[in-house]
């Protein structure tokens, strides 16, 4: 196992060094720095599994793909769930906890319109959470947890790490919950980029039957108009926006 593996490296690697610190300090820091590169690796690519499994795609037979939504709720979600009602699209709200907070209603009529609520944390912690031990993981998630509105019949069942960046801890606070950590095989940078019709294209370039697409709300002005070009051309490529059962999700692959 992988994680397994990773963590002997970093433990092997300071007696490795010590025995090859007679060849000078170059050869004896090497050892340290490929274990420390190793771990780096692990935490910062989003759909690396080395510290554990990251949905990235979904079994289908159709033209069809899960749109993903992260950062909301927003003063944008309303229009979006106007968006996603006019192209018959569902979609997954990763939701940053404290933004459900702020906007309980949005969460409730999110759920009331069809579309599922993951978690997201509870305040989207990107520069820490990579380091973060399994107390501060829980923490966020169980706060945020609290705030979905999930009912036992409709249970939030997916967890995506801010930006991706994954902790060693992260893996056992999730499997515990009985959350599974879901990634990504098409993205727009759409918090980057500003043209609307770029990112639409993007996405529509990468876009494949069982792909997990990634936009998000709440940033700029602009997302309502990325969401509704690229829902245009998602549309006239034939694809369909679904929320996949959990038995059609795979760790393995990106898309057919």
């Amino acid at each position: 196992m992988m994680r397994s593996a990773l963590f002997a490296i970093t433990a092997v690697a300071p007696i490795i060094a010590v025995l090859l610190y007679p060849f000078g300090i170059v050869a004896a820091l090497s050892p340290i720095f490929v274990s420390h590169m190793l771990l780096l690796y692990a935490a910062v690519m989003p759909n690396c599994q080395w510290w554990g499994p990251v949905m990235r795609s979904f079994e289908t037979a159709a033209s069809e793909v899960w749109l993903t939504i992260d950062d909301g709720p927003s003063d944008q979600t309303a229009q979006i769930l106007d968006l996603l009602d006019q192209h018959q699209a569902r979609a997954t709200f990763f939701i940053i906890g404290a933004r459900a907070e702020r906007y309980p209603h949005l969460v409730t009529e999110i759920l009331m319109r069809g579309h599922e609520v993951a978690n997201h944390t509870f305040s989207h912690p990107s520069r820490t959470i990579w380091m973060a031990g399994p107390r501060t993981i829980a923490l966020q998630i169980d706060r945020c947890a609290a705030l979905l509105r999930s009912t036992p019949e409709r249970a939030a069942q997916f967890f995506r790490a801010p930006a991706g960046l994954k902790s060693p801890f992260l893996e056992p606070v999730l499997r515990r919950r009985g959350l599974q950590l879901t990634g990504w095989s098409v993205r727009g940078f759409d918090t980057f980029r500003r043209a609307p019709s770029a990112i639409a294209n993007a996405v529509k370039q990468q876009a494949r039957p069982g792909a997990i697409i990634l936009l998000h709300e709440g940033h700029h002005r602009l997302h309502a108009e990325t969401l509704a070009l690229t829902l245009e051309t998602l549309t006239s490529a034939g694809f369909r926006c679904v929320i996949p059962g959990p038995t059609r999700l795979r760790t393995r692959g990106a898309g057919k």
